[in-house]
Order: structure tokens, then C-alpha cells, then sequence
């Protein structure tokens, strides 16, 4: 930096450098490579300029990095000098500061002054040095640039424009104005223009060829399909370099062109992405704008240019690997449509920040940084890469990303792209210390400041210090504080090399802390620092058991208990080791001593409900939510508090998740939440208190309803469309670990794409793993033809479906028809619809034959529960038959509420009604322990020894007496009945 003679000779406003006289007019106290070249140029310029303004030059020189060159370059300027230009300089001395600063640290912008003398007119003109310019500056600033050029190529006029500008830029920075996250951030936002004014030109030129890109919305009306290009890299982070590649993501709205259109969207916004690129990327006469890197994109180089909203979401939420998602981090809105950069940002962030996943997270990550660094090309032996060496820039920036996940998922304020402002947020949570929050912030400040300076001296991208005398000399010298003597090569190394020592211990463990052993003492301390504290390590059972003896005696006596049953005590140091992966965590839990030791009965009983505990440890405060009433049967709501997640209102958070007041990546979080606690809380009710395997289901089906109808909230209750049921969903007996299948209905006045994408959106918030899990996983193909049908049908689609090709199983299928969301007259339309099914096969005589042949082809699949003969598939195809077979229409609720319907028609008789009741209570009491017991949907009874113990006790809980013999026996004597009553009514 030069010294403080630049900033005076700027604050005196353009007034002669005072003193300068008084500094001696020759050359022998600056430190010149050529002396006899320097006289030379110097007395050129003598010859060229007014004396008084030659006087003032080698003051000018002394303290700049490359003097040798400033002489040169300022020389060349005095040759090629109107008078206008000579006048200027001799009135106005402080633009021979800045001439000599920009020919003095960088080569580069050298050529560009000396090519575009009128810059420097401007600078005096307009002032500006003291402060910063923003986009709009920069936009307003390139229009009149335009509007003044008789140039019609875009990419030439936008590689002037930058380099005119860095010339500015880079003043800023040498003299002293600007701090390194000023000078990237004005440099970021002067490239968002740029990129703007290119996808401009591009629109333009394809709009007059192929006329604009066009869908229907959910109305119907013809719109404009949005394109987006999203920053990422330095430039999403708005730190960029004086020569980054800049690296980009080119994505598109969803919705088809009309057949009449020239191109599809898919085409036309491939070649817009691909024009973009060549205006950015293409060599002129000044060089290029950027050199672009596209190979983020989904499937890197082999993947097209631009990529619609639903295929990019679903390449990042199914297919893309762990460092991929890393790697958009920092993504933002850089040019063209920002609600849709911004939409697909937000259905980023839910598979980019997950505490959940951070030990493969980091892992992968380092294996990808790993095989960077080990592609790089042969290097002299003893040169340091700034930005790739152990403790250089890389490192830097992949810790903070790292700890970003780790912990943004729940810290949203965490979530920030710029690597030095997500430093001072991590110190400010407490993710790091204060001594490692200095280290790499200064430490990446002064990577970055050789970084910018090396790049500055010829225009070149590079991160390696050189290796020849003098070129390490220009470094060293252009690195020198104001006012300070100036850094010798031998210092600046030795400096260098010890903050990227200290940065690559921070980084070893932070980072690697993962991989070492786990056994070192957990510190006494409550507060996360961590660079002291070890929270994220997997701490061994006696360092939980000493931590919780500082911090918690009622825990300590909980986990100390020698009384504990093995598998009990596993399942408890598990989930308190879940609880040490962070302090809030850990507070969580240390806060409710009281649920945890509830919880031990999970622990003993429940695998189901344990894996939750273990992967979300805080979830344990919601068993103080659960009422101790002895009540066998309660309808009501099991929650206690308010608020959305805890509360007992489906319409609040329906509410809720339709306004504007969270994102899409917020709202399924909340979704999730909310379905989790109540599956959680609900199944805790089965082990704890252990109601009736009916009021169990009632509640998870409620759950699933309420889950159904928030995600259709979300996606804005769009008008003319209706989600029903079928299967266990249909008849109320939904349970944990179930599929929900469901029949999407559309009115025949929405359009089948329409429907589609909205049905293809509630499915993706319902079904779509997060960091928060998902919430249901989601089954369309009993909908008319199956797989081979359209996503969506019209109640009418559906009559002429079930009139003429529907099969008899399907008859039996659509009895459990039933409205969950949307427009309800709709679904009671298409309900409807369903009873004509059943109508068409009452009658025909072939109909049980039908159903025996159905009913034999699972019997002889694989066996499960399910299919054995006598089975709940008896029950249920049973049930079905009778139904139709006798029209009961008015049945409905549970498989056991229809047998009743058909007892009181009185197609039962009352022992049979009561055998196949007691048999359909059993069968779900035992399946629904099974999912609990082993957090399996199982086909069969566990075999190991403790799970088998734990469903047998839990179903004879469940049903408020004991087994008569073994499960298995019991079992089989209730399939010997139903499949006797199965045999007689359908024979």
C-alpha cells in the first residue's frame, strides 16, 4: 500500500502535494532495479511535462511496489500526451499520484490507462474515491458509457467498461480506501452488471427470432417463463478476485411451451445460456469479460447449459452428491428473474444445512478437496499457493462452509455467503473461539490481499508466489502498510507462512477432529466454543457420564443406574451422545431430566421411537406434552401448547404455511416438525400408556390429514382440484411407517399440466427428504390405469374408467375412497363416482370367483402377516365384498366399522362379526407393535429374543389382556377362524 501521501494528496481535494519540494528531486534513494533506465525515462519526461510537475515524481515513486515500471509507464503516458492532457497533470498533481499508483502495481491496468487517458478526467471530475459504488451506480454508469460508443459489439463494450472500472477499483484498494471485503463486493457487484447487460443483449436477439418463452399458469393464461442466472463461487459470496473465473448456474421456470411456439423452452433457454456464456467468455480486442465456469450445473460438463426449476430441485434433493450441494452454498441472484433465482435457493437450503448428516458431510467434502489438491500440476520445490496449500484460502473457506451447515440448518442467521461476515456470525454464536476467529480472520485477510495483488500485476489468475527475487520484492513491497517501512521479501514469507500454519491447526481440529480418536475428556464447560469445547465428537459413556455429573445430577442418576436393562442403557448413551453433537442440543435435554426418564421405557421398547430421540435428542421435552389420564380412548387433540408445532390447530398452520410469511424450505421444515411430533408423541402414548391399537390409528391418520392438507396450503389451495385417500389412509387405520396413497381429481376445466405440477408439488413437500426427514411417503398407482395413467383424473375420466375397464380387485380398492384436501365438493363427486364401480360388479355373478383368484395370487406372493390364509387380507377383501356385493354404501371408517355396517345389514352372523372384529384387532394391534418394536413395516414376527419379547408385551398391553399361549399360537388360531368365515361367504 502506499503511504500516507496518497490519502492526503485525495483529502486536500486535488491541491499540489505540499512539501513535495522539500523531497529530494533524484532518484537515488528509491529503490531502482535499472537505474540508468530510470534517469533515462525520467529525463524524457522532463523534456515532455513542467518542471514543477517532474519535481514531484520521485517522491511519488519511492513507496510504490514496482518503481521501475511506474517510471516507464508514466513515460509512455508523457509521449503519447496532447497539451490538454499535459495541463491537466500540471494542475492537478494528485492525478500523477494516481497515474503512478496504477502503473506501479499492475501492468495490466497500465495498458488501459495509457489507451483510455480520459479516465483519468473522470476521476478528478466525480471525486469518488472516498466511498464505494453499488449496482445501480454501475448500471447507470455503463449506459451512459453505451450511449456514448459507436461500438456495437456487446462483448467488446462490456470488457472496456470492466477494465475501465477496475482502474477505480483497484485506486480504491491501493490507496487505501477501500478494505479487501470493500474492494471484492465492488468488484462482485460491478460483474453482476455485466452479466446482466449480456442476458440483456441475448434476450433481446432470441426474443426477435423465436418471439418470447411462454406456459400456462394454473389459470390457464399464456405467461412469460422466467430464466434466472444465479452467482456462485466468490462471486455468490461477493468477495471475487481482479481475475476469478466466475462460476454460474443458468435455470429456468417450469411449464411447456404451446405446440405453436417456434422452439421448446427447454431449447430456447439452452441456447440463451449458451449466447450468455459466449458474450461473457468470448476474446476481443480487450480481451475477454470473465472466464466462465459452468461445471456446478447438474452433471457438470456432460449436463446442459440451463436446467428447469423442477429438474435442477430434483437433481439436488435425489442425485446430487454431497459435494455438489456444498458447492451452492453461496448462491444468489445475479442477473435476470430474482423470485425465481430466489425459489430455487430455498428449495436449495433444506439439502445444503443439515446438523444431521455433518459427520458425511464433512467427510465427503474432504475427499473432494482432496482429489483437487492432488490434480494439481508439478510445482518448483518450497512455492506456496495461497489458495490451495495446507492453510491458504481453500481451507478457510471450506471450514466456514462446513460449520455453516452444521449448524445452519437451525441457526438461519448463520446462512450467509461471504466468507469473512460468516466468520463473525460463527464467533458471534459461538461456534468459534475468539483466539481462531482472529486467526482466520486476519489470516484470510492477508491471503486474500497477495491474492488480489498478485492477480493485479498482470491480469493474470494466480495464487503462487513467485519464486524469482525481484518479483517477490514488487510483492513484498506492494503488501507494506501506510506509513510503515516496507516489508522485505524475507519478512513477508515468514509471515505468510505462519499465519497459514495457524490456519491449517485450526483447520485439523475443527475439521479432522471427526476422524481421530474419541476418547480425550470432554472439557467441564456448558458453552459451545469449538475450538476448547469438544461438542460434535462422539464422547465414550463415562465422559457422558462425568459431563452429566457437572451439568445435570437429575440426568447423572438417570444414566448412572445400575439397574438399567442392557438394551435399555445402549438406546439412553446413544441418544445422550446424539445430544452432545451441540450445546443447544444439550441444553435441550439437559433441561428436561423428567421426559428423558420417561423416555427410558422407549429406549427398553421402542426402536421407532428411539431413532427419532437419537436424531433429534430435543424432541424428548414433548413426553412432558403427554397427559397421564387414564382414559383408555381419547379423541381429543395430545397437545398442551400454542404453538405450531406443539399446538392442537390443523388450521393455524394451514393458515400459516399459505401466507408469504415463510419460504418454501422453512414451511416444509415446519411440516415436518409438526408430523414428527405427532407420530412421535402418539406412538410414546402406545408404549407408555397403552391405549386400544384403534384410537393409535385414529391419531396417525389424523396426523397424515393434517400433513395432507398443510402441504396442499403450501402449494396455495389452487381451486377445481381434490386430494383423496385410499388403502389404510382411506379407511383411518394409518400407521407409523405407512405409504399414503392418493387419488389427485381435477375438474375438467383445469388443465392436465396444471394439475399435474400442482399434484407433482404436494407430493415433493410431502415425500422429499430434508434434513428434518420427510413426512410421508406417497403412493399414486391405484389411480385409474395405474402407472400408465395421467397423475391426475376428472370425475368423469373416472366414471368412464370404472364403466368400462376397471377390474373387479379395483372395485374392492375404491370401497375406501375418501376426501382428505382440496375442493370438497369435488371429492364428494368423485366418491361418488366410486359407488358406480361398485354398482356395475354387484351384480355379476363372476364377481367372488374375481375376488378368490385375486386374493389366491397375494396369498401365494411372498407370505407376510398379511397374505397368510386368514390373514388381514381376508378381513379386508371380505369386508369389500360385502359392501359392494350387498350395496351397504353407507359403510365406511375402519375395516372393522364396515364388518359392523354388514353385521347390522345382517350379511354376518354375530359369532363371525365378533371373530373377524377380535382377529382385525389383533392383526393391526400386531402390526402396529412390529413397526414400533423394530421401526420396520415386518412381514413376519422378530425372531431375536428381546424385540419378540417386547412386541408380545406391548400387543397384550395394547389389548387389556393376556395372550392365550404364544403370539405365534395366538396368531394362528385367528387366521384358522377368519380364513373358516372367509371360505363360507365366499364360496
Amino acid at each position: 500500500m502506499l503511504t500516507a501521501a496518497g490519502a492526503l494528496l485525495y483529502a486536500d481535494g486535488h491541491r499540489n502535494m505540499a512539501g513535495s519540494e522539500q523531497k529530494s528531486a533524484e532518484l537515488g534513494g528509491i529503490p531502482f532495479r535499472n537505474r540508468a533506465g530510470a534517469d533515462a525515462n525520467l529525463a524524457q519526461i522532463r523534456q515532455r511535462v513542467p518542471a514543477e510537475l517532474a519535481e514531484v515524481i520521485p517522491a511519488l515513486l519511492a513507496d510504490l511496489p514496482d518503481p521501475d515500471a511506474a517510471l516507464n509507464h508514466f513515460e509512455r503516458l508523457t509521449e503519447g500526451a496532447n497539451r490538454e492532457l499535459i495541463r491537466l497533470l500540471a494542475k492537478n498533481h494528485t492525478l500523477v499520484h494516481y497515474a503512478l499508483a496504477v502503473f506501479g502495481y499492475s501492468n495490466y491496468l497500465a495498458e488501459t490507462l495509457l489507451r483510455n487517458t480520459d479516465i483519468l478526467q473522470t476521476l478528478i471530475r466525480e471525486a469518488n474515491l472516498d466511498r464505494s459504488h453499488e449496482h445501480e451506480e454501475y448500471r447507470e454508469a455503463f449506459g451512459r458509457f453505451r450511449s456514448r460508443s459507436f461500438e456495437t459489439d456487446i462483448a467488446l463494450l462490456l470488457a472496456r467498461f470492466k477494465r475501465r472500472e477496475y482502474v477505480r477499483i483497484m485506486l480504491r484498494d491501493v490507496l487505501g480506501f477501500a478494505k479487501l471485503a470493500e474492494t471484492a463486493a465492488e468488484i462482485s457487484a460491478l460483474s453482476d452488471v455485466l452479466i446482466e447487460e449480456a442476458l440483456r443483449e441475448c434476450t433481446t436477439e432470441l426474443h426477435r427470432k423465436y418471439g418470447q418463452p411462454q406456459h400456462r399458469d394454473l389459470e390457464g393464461r399464456l405467461v412469460e417463463t422466467p430464466f434466472a442466472v444465479l452467482a456462485l463461487g466468490k462471486l455468490g459470496g461477493n468477495e471475487l478476485n481482479y481475475s476469478s473465473d466466475i462460476d454460474l448456474f443458468y435455470v429456468y421456470g417450469d411449464g411447456e411451451a404451446d405446440d405453436a411456439a417456434p422452439i421448446t423452452n427447454r431449447e430456447y433457454f439452452v441456447r440463451l445460456g449458451q449466447q450468455v456464456t459466449n458474450v461473457l467468455s468470448r476474446v476481443t480486442a480487450e480481451g475477454f469479460v470473465f472466464r466462465i465456469d459452468l461445471r456446478l450445473r447438474p452433471q457438470g460438463r456432460e449436463g446442459e447449459t440451463a436446467i428447469s426449476l423442477g429438474s435442477a430441485t430434483n437433481y439436488y434433493s435425489e442425485v446430487a452428491q454431497d459435494w455438489e450441494r456444498q458447492a451452492m452454498i453461496k448462491a444468489r441472484p445475479a442477473a435476470g428473474d430474482v423470485k425465481l433465482a430466489r425459489q430455487f435457493i430455498r428449495r436449495l437450503q433444506e439439502h445444503i444445512y443439515t446438523e444431521d448428516v455433518n459427520f458425511p458431510a464433512i467427510e465427503t467434502a474432504l475427499e473432494a478437496l482432496d482429489k483437487m489438491r492432488n490434480k494439481r500440476v508439478t510445482v518448483p520445490t518450497g512455492s506456496i499457493d495461497v489458495k490451495l496449500d495446507r492453510g491458504g484460502i481453500r481451507d478457510i473457506e471450506f471450514l466456514v462452509q462446513c460449520l455453516q451447515r452444521v449448524y445452519g440448518g437451525k441457526q438461519r442467521w448463520l446462512r450467509s455467503g461471504g466468507t469473512l461476515f460468516s466468520l463473525q456470525k460463527l464467533h458471534d454464536k459461538r461456534h468459534i473461539s475468539g483466539s481462531d476467529f482472529h486467526h482466520l480472520t486476519t489470516g484470510y485477510e492477508f491471503l486474500r490481499c497477495i491474492e488480489h495483488r498478485l492477480q493485479l500485476r498482470n491480469g493474470q489468475q494466480t495464487h503462487r508466489i513467485p519464486m524469482e527475487e525481484r518479483e517477490l520484492q514488487v510483492l513484498a513491497r506492494s503488501l507494506s502498510r501506510a506509513g510503515e517501512d516496507p516489508l522485505s521479501p524475507q519478512k513477508m514469507l515468514e509471515n505468510l507462512r505462519e499465519r497459514m500454519a495457524a490456519v491449517a491447526t485450526i483447520y485439523d481440529r475443527i475439521i479432522h477432529q471427526q476422524h481421530r480418536s474419541r476418547d480425550q475428556e470432554l472439557p467441564q464447560t456448558f458453552e459451545l466454543q469449538t475450538a476448547e469445547i469438544e461438542f460434535g465428537r462422539v464422547p465414550s459413556d463415562q465422559q457422558v457420564l462425568r459431563q452429566l455429573g457437572v451439568d445435570s445430577p437429575a440426568l447423572y442418576r438417570i444414566a448412572s443406574n445400575p439397574e438399567l436393562e442392557a438394551h435399555t442403557r445402549r438406546n439412553l448413551f446413544k441418544f445422550l451422545s446424539s445430544a452432545f453433537t451441540s450445546a443447544e442440543r444439550y441444553r435441550a435435554v439437559a433441561d428436561a431430566p423428567d421426559a428423558v426418564e420417561r423416555a427410558l421405557e422407549l429406549f427398553r421398547t421402542s426402536e421407532f421411537l428411539t431413532d427419532i430421540l437419537i436424531r433429534h435428542p430435543e424432541d424428548v421435552a414433548s413426553l412432558n406434552d403427554l397427559r397421564t389420564s387414564s382414559t383408555r380412548h381419547q379423541n381429543e387433540v395430545l397437545f398442551a401448547t400454542d404453538d405450531l408445532i406443539r399446538g392442537g390447530h390443523s388450521e393455524g398452520l394451514e393458515d400459516y404455511l399459505a401466507s408469504d410469511a415463510l419460504t418454501w424450505s422453512e414451511g416444509m421444515a415446519l411440516l415436518r416438525r409438526r408430523f414428527r411430533y405427532r407420530m412421535f408423541l402418539s406412538g410414546a402414548r402406545d408404549v407408555i400408556e397403552a391405549r386400544p391399537v384403534f384410537a393409535s390409528l385414529a391419531d396417525t391418520t389424523a396426523a397424515a390429514e393434517e400433513a395432507i392438507a398443510a402441504a396442499w396450503a403450501m402449494v396455495g389451495r389452487p381451486k377445481g382440484m381434490a386430494i383423496l385417500g385410499l388403502g389404510r389412509l382411506g379407511t383411518g387405520e394409518f400407521d407409523c411407517l405407512s405409504d399414503a396413497d392418493l387419488l389427485f381429481v381435477r375438474d375438467k376445466r383445469v388443465s392436465a399440466k396444471r394439475a399435474t405440477s400442482v399434484a407433482e408439488e404436494v407430493v415433493q413437500a410431502l415425500s422429499a427428504y430434508t434434513n428434518e426427514g420427510s413426512v410421508i411417503a406417497v403412493d399414486m398407482r391405484l389411480r385409474p390405469h395405474g402407472r400408465e395413467g395421467e397423475m391426475t383424473a376428472t370425475v368423469e375420466k373416472m366414471r368412464e374408467y370404472f364403466a368400462k375397464e376397471a377390474s373387479a380387485w379395483e372395485s374392492l380398492t375404491y370401497t375406501k375412497l375418501r376426501w382428505i384436501a382440496g375442493d370438497e365438493r369435488l371429492g364428494r363427486k368423485a366418491e361418488g363416482a366410486a359407488i358406480e364401480i361398485c354398482d356395475r360388479f354387484a351384480g355379476d355373478p363372476a364377481f367372488a370367483e374375481e375376488v378368490r383368484q385375486m386374493r389366491a395370487k397375494l396369498e401365494n406372493a411372498e407370505p407376510s402377516l398379511k397374505t397368510v390364509p386368514g390373514g388381514s387380507y381376508d378381513i379386508d377383501f371380505l369386508s369389500a365384498y360385502l359392501v359392494i356385493k350387498h350395496g351397504v354404501h353407507t359403510a365406511s371408517g375402519t375395516i372393522s366399522d364396515r364388518l359392523k355396517a354388514a353385521g347390522r345389514a345382517g350379511l354376518l352372523e354375530s359369532h363371525d362379526l365378533q371373530d373377524l372384529l377380535d382377529a382385525m384387532e389383533l392383526f393391526r394391534t400386531v402390526d402396529h407393535a412390529i413397526r414400533l418394536v423394530t421401526a420396520r413395516a415386518a412381514k413376519t414376527i422378530p425372531v431375536s429374543e428381546g424385540a419378540h419379547r417386547s412386541v408380545t408385551e406391548l400387543v397384550s398391553r395394547m389389548l387389556s389382556r393376556p395372550l392365550q399361549g404364544s403370539l405365534e399360537e395366538t396368531m394362528k388360531a385367528s387366521w384358522s377362524r377368519v380364513r373358516g368365515i372367509y371360505d363360507s361367504t365366499l364360496q
